[in-house]
């Protein structure tokens, strides 16, 4: 029996002593739950009248939340701004395609000038050390030379130039290309426009031909088809980028024409590509320096001289 009353006691008071922990937690908890649940005021009042101007009540429960919604639609508003709008360019990895060819063009023509100061820093060096070590420069003069003293005992009146075929029809051809021209870097060609040169945007000519301020070929604006399109049948040679005109591209037709096209958005043909006359070369665009809105800068050359589009092409009433 006694056995048995001291395992009873010893449950007993285990028991006892379980139960207040229980109860101590609980109240802890029941704490806690106040705490969250429990309302704070915030009241904004005039200084002067004492006026309430902003008055409201909310937890602290509510209040994380309303922290974390505000955070997460600010993140969300950064990350639409930073991915939809030029800025991009600005952080590491969302540089665009035309931003790295315009710093790997950077980079090359900074390259080149290097390059050639170098070679002029060790033409100069080269000279000083002539100069250190007392070379005799008097030798380097032509002035203490006979340039023809190898001349000297020939009779030159004998020497007789022949003229190749060859060389003879290519100076007829000059001096015929060239007979009335008074200012031949300006001069039109006198070849007669027989080919059918297609429409290569229609729309509205913002800037004329102009030789005379550097401006060889014509601006065309256009408010309906964004395609460019080649004007005759030709070949691709080149297709690139540049700092001035953006994406540019140049076809090589028959009859020795040349026809550029600047400012575009991107191009739809590469160098080497065979295109017919109306087909898509390039999309309107407004790429490069030079243009501060979407247009076509159309240059048309023959023989290396530049032409006026205008003469061969209705920009206003051309076929799209």
């Amino acid at each position: 029996m006694p056995a048995e009353r001291a395992g009873i006691f010893i449950f007993s008071v285990s028991l006892q002593v379980k139960i207040p922990i229980m109860a101590e937690q609980e109240e802890k908890k029941e704490k806690k739950k106040l705490k969250l649940n429990r309302k704070y005021a915030f009241l904004v009042s005039n200084d002067e009248t004492m006026e309430p101007i902003v008055d409201f009540k909310v937890n602290l429960l509510k209040l994380s939340l309303i922290t974390l919604a505000i955070v997460l639609v600010l993140m969300v508003i950064t990350a639409v701004v930073i991915t939809t709008t030029p800025i991009k360019e600005y952080l590491p990895g969302y540089q665009t395609q035309s931003s790295i060819e315009r710093q790997v063009y950077e980079l090359n023509r900074r390259a080149d000038s290097i390059e050639l100061e170098l070679q002029r820093k060790d033409i100069y060096f080269n000279n000083l050390k002539l100069v250190i070590e007392g070379y005799d420069f008097s030798h380097d003069s032509l002035d203490q030379h006979d340039i023809y003293a190898p001349l000297l005992g020939i009779n030159t009146d004998t020497i007789e130039l022949r003229h190749s075929p060859q060389d003879s029809a290519l100076r007829a051809e000059f001096e015929e290309a060239n007979l009335y021209r008074l200012n031949p870097a300006e001069a039109q060609t006198t070849d007669p426009k027989t080919s059918n040169f297609f429409t290569p945007l229609v729309g509205t000519v913002v800037e004329t031909y102009d030789p005379s301020s550097g401006h060889y070929g014509v601006d065309v604006v256009s408010t309906g088809s964004q395609l460019i399109k080649a004007t005759l049948d030709g070949t691709v040679v080149y297709a690139s980028w540049t700092l001035d005109y953006g994406y540019t591209i140049g076809i090589q037709h028959e009859n020795n024409y040349l026809s550029n096209y600047k400012h575009n958005a991107t191009l739809l043909k590469k160098e080497g590509d065979f295109v017919k006359a109306g087909e898509a070369i390039a999309i309107l665009g407004a790429s490069g320096e030079l243009a501060n809105k979407p247009l076509l800068h159309f240059e048309l050359w023959r023989q290396g001289t530049p032409m006026n589009p205008t003469d061969y092409i209705d920009f206003e009433k051309g076929e799209e």
